[in-house]
């Protein structure tokens, strides 16, 4: 089930970690302009990857096939963004000694800016700053936010753990603990499939036979 964004919102508006909300100023929603998108988008979507500390330049899919995948939309010149970095890492850094983590792991971690929000920094900008604040991980450009419109995103920095069909099974904006991230990965992953067993496969040839 889907968590109520704007419950959400209002709840992390009032905290003392709330980070760095939108503030255009209108809610899309709210506008008499905007026409439903009567043939939305849906996952997996392509996004434009760079070339900086454990990320390749070039282009990813999100969510990764059959596997689980920790969203981090995030935002440059934004402290909580930055400081929620090192958070990930903590995170990231528990889960490797239980999970195959990585690119082709069952996890993999991605964060991603989105240009309309917020500074848009160029490829060279985004590795400098992805560099500073450690990041070790895949990061890329959500060119014209299909990402972020599709899963609602509103506030800097939200995390989102999503499954190989691109389900929501947590998130959070605004900031929060690496122990929570490890419970909604966590989640994630009991709620994919296993692969079948070949020799369950090769069993059940044999009685057909």
């Amino acid at each position: 089930m889907r968590l109520n964004r704007r419950v959400l919102l209002a709840v992390v508006g009032t905290s003392a970690v709330a980070g760095c909300l939108e503030d255009d100023g209108e809610d899309a929603d709210d506008d008499p302009d905007t026409e439903p998108d009567d043939d939305p988008e849906s996952p997996p979507f392509e996004l434009r990857t760079v070339d900086a500390p454990g990320s390749e330049a070039g282009t990813t899919t999100v969510p990764g096939e059959g596997q689980v995948t920790f969203l981090n939309p995030t935002r440059t010149m934004c402290p909580t963004s930055e400081g929620l970095i090192e958070t990930i890492g903590d995170a990231r850094a528990d889960l490797e000694s239980r999970y195959d983590v990585g690119p082709d792991g069952d996890v993999r971690f991605v964060s991603m800016v989105d240009p309309r929000s917020g500074p848009d920094p160029t490829e060279e900008e985004l590795a400098d700053w992805w560099a500073e604040h450690g990041g070790e991980w895949t990061v890329g450009i959500d060119e014209d936010g299909t990402i972020n419109d599709y899963y609602e995103v509103r506030g800097f920095p939200t995390v989102i753990a999503l499954d190989a069909d691109g389900e929501v099974h947590w998130e959070d904006t605004g900031g929060t603990g690496a122990s929570n991230m490890i419970r909604g990965i966590e989640r994630a992953l009991e709620a994919e499939p296993e692969a079948p067993d070949p020799e369950d496969a090769d069993d059940a040839n044999e009685s057909d036979g």
